[in-house]
């Protein structure tokens, strides 16, 4: 997902609030991770079921292996955690004063 520029400064603004009262950069880059993992395990855990039902409504009766549908939430996860990871942690190593002089749009 894109962020536009407003959000973008929020989001900055929040991982420089969360830093301010001492939080390490390796701490805030966890909690955003875990805050973005939280609501895409149970959606993970519910499409593959209901992409599996549709499968077969629409496809054949034959199931994909269980080993290439636990691979597919796991590399889905992962990705979840790296594209959330990677800017935060990119944003961490920055000097937090200019993120919180920043203007929202």
């Amino acid at each position: 997902m894109l962020l536009g520029w407003s959000t973008a400064v929020q989001a900055r603004r929040a991982l420089t609030i969360a830093r301010t009262p001492g939080a390490t950069p390796g701490q805030v880059v966890t909690a955003l991770c875990t805050a973005q993992l939280l609501p895409a395990v149970p959606g993970v855990a519910a499409g593959a079921p209901a992409g599996l039902g549709l499968y077969w409504l629409f496809g054949t009766q034959i199931t994909p292996p269980g080993s290439w549908l636990l691979t597919a939430a796991l590399v889905i996860l992962l990705a979840v955690g790296a594209l959330t990871a990677l800017p935060a942690w990119a944003h961490t190593r920055g000097p937090a004063g200019r993120a919180l002089h920043a203007e929202p749009a």
